[in-house]
């Protein structure tokens, strides 16, 4: 059976351990999944380390645990802001674990999906934006810079989990954005509440990274999840996404998770 680790610096990438589990149930498929929790501390995530080399190191550890704990056959980096940081790792230099980012997942989407004429405005957190890494790809693969609006949307991740103003701080962000453009999810905490976007045209990363991953699951039959993370999550936060996740074997796992301080 095929094991799994889904991770994120939070808990966007449970949008996607909830899509990728629903997916295998309907198509009665088995695997082992891990949910690891790469955020360092409730308070310090990684939008609040101030350079990008401590970032990184952080990531490293984190994924070093992930290996230690669990030794998967696949990584799945289910967040946008620890997908810029992965190039960077010792551990992807020095391991042969494969590992998929949600923004190569995000790019081939907005590849397929739109045409050359289209334009696009890309939500995302500030690491996300200010590694202008969706930007790069898109120039290179022949986008005008006119094409494409990168808008960064600080705190909105944590309103999500806390269910605080969702919509007027989403409102404030997408009125930066061009009317006929497409809206591109760049976090993945923003999949989960999509609907307060309030546009016709969204692309979210979230179901096409579990879609992909279950394509590539042969085995059939039970499905296993645990959850591991530093810290102790704030109960608030696990009642918000308990009753935005819906999917049951992600919310008993996310409901019955592990704390484990030396994780990384």
């Amino acid at each position: 059976m095929k094991k799994i680790c889904i991770t994120d610096s939070g808990y966007g990438g449970l949008t996607v351990c909830a899509d990728l589990v629903h997916l295998l149930k309907k198509q009665q498929k088995a695997a082992e999944i891990n949910y690891f929790n790469a955020c360092y501390a409730d308070n310090y995530g990684y939008n609040a380390i101030p350079d990008r080399k401590s970032k990184v190191k952080m990531f490293d550890k984190a994924l070093v645990g992930i290996k230690k704990y669990y030794a998967p056959d696949e990584i799945l980096v289910a967040c946008n802001t620890l997908s810029t940081l992965i190039e960077d790792t010792n551990f992807v230099k020095n391991n042969a674990i494969p590992i998929k980012s949600i923004i190569d997942v995000g790019l081939e989407l907005i590849q397929k999906t739109l045409s050359i004429n289209d334009t696009v405005s890309i939500f995302g957190t500030e690491t996300t934006i200010g590694e202008n890494t969706y930007l790069k790809h898109l120039l290179a693969k022949g986008w005008g810079k006119e094409q494409i609006e990168q808008i960064a949307c600080p705190g909105l991740q944590t309103a999500i989990s806390r269910r605080d103003q969702v919509e007027k701080k989403v409102k404030q962000f997408t009125g930066l954005a061009g009317k006929n453009s497409w809206y591109f999810l760049g976090c993945t905490h923003y999949g989960i509440r999509s609907d307060a976007f309030q546009h016709s045209k969204i692309l979210n990363p979230n179901l096409e990274m579990a879609q992909k991953s279950c394509e590539e699951i042969k085995d059939y039959g039970t499905i296993s999840m645990k959850m591991v993370s530093r810290y102790e999550m704030p109960e608030n936060e696990i009642a918000t996404w308990t009753a935005l996740l819906k999917e049951p074997l992600t919310v008993e796992m996310l409901k019955n998770y592990t704390i484990k301080e030396d994780l990384f």
